[in-house]
């Protein structure tokens, strides 16, 4: 217990010491207690302190999960008495384009599009949501390489 009180001490010693160049970079106040909470949590669990570690794998691990380039939800947004319109780029030709709507349950309550996509700006998808309950729905777009999520709210 003490090698942990003595780890955690020598932490905030160091963290007031690296403040000068957080600041420097940019980073407010909000993000030095992010920072100082998440090791701090690490360092009372037995987790090792690596700060530069940690911050190369935290990259690795976000490129191996951003797998959606320059595809993106543009938006959501009520079209006219149950019709919402989905605005979609694709950069990628797409052969297996999924499109569904979800319940917060995980299930699929409107199947939006199947099948195949070119790519362009600014896709048009309709979703009929006459026949769904009013609540928080996700309307996930699924390609070949990539995977988008994105909540919206159905209300009449």
């Amino acid at each position: 217990m003490k090698l942990h009180i003595l780890t955690y001490l020598l932490f905030v010693l160091f963290s007031f010491a690296q403040s000068d160049s957080l600041h420097a970079a940019g980073n407010g106040k909000s993000s030095q207690a992010k920072l100082a909470a998440t090791y701090s949590k690490k360092i009372m669990t037995g987790g090792m302190f690596s700060p530069s570690k940690d911050s190369i794998s935290g990259i690795a691990r976000r490129a191996s999960i951003d797998t959606s380039r320059n595809n993106k939800i543009i938006g959501i947004r009520e079209h006219s008495g149950g019709i919402y319109q989905l605005e979609l780029d694709i950069s990628d030709n797409q052969q297996n384009l999924s499109i569904g709507i979800y319940n917060l349950l995980g299930k699929k309550v409107v199947d939006v599009h199947q099948g195949s996509e070119f790519a362009g700006r600014s896709k048009m998808f309709d979703i009929n949501v006459q026949g769904i309950p009013n609540g928080i729905y996700m309307c996930i777009v699924q390609g070949d390489n990539f995977r988008l999520a994105e909540k919206f709210y159905v209300s009449r």
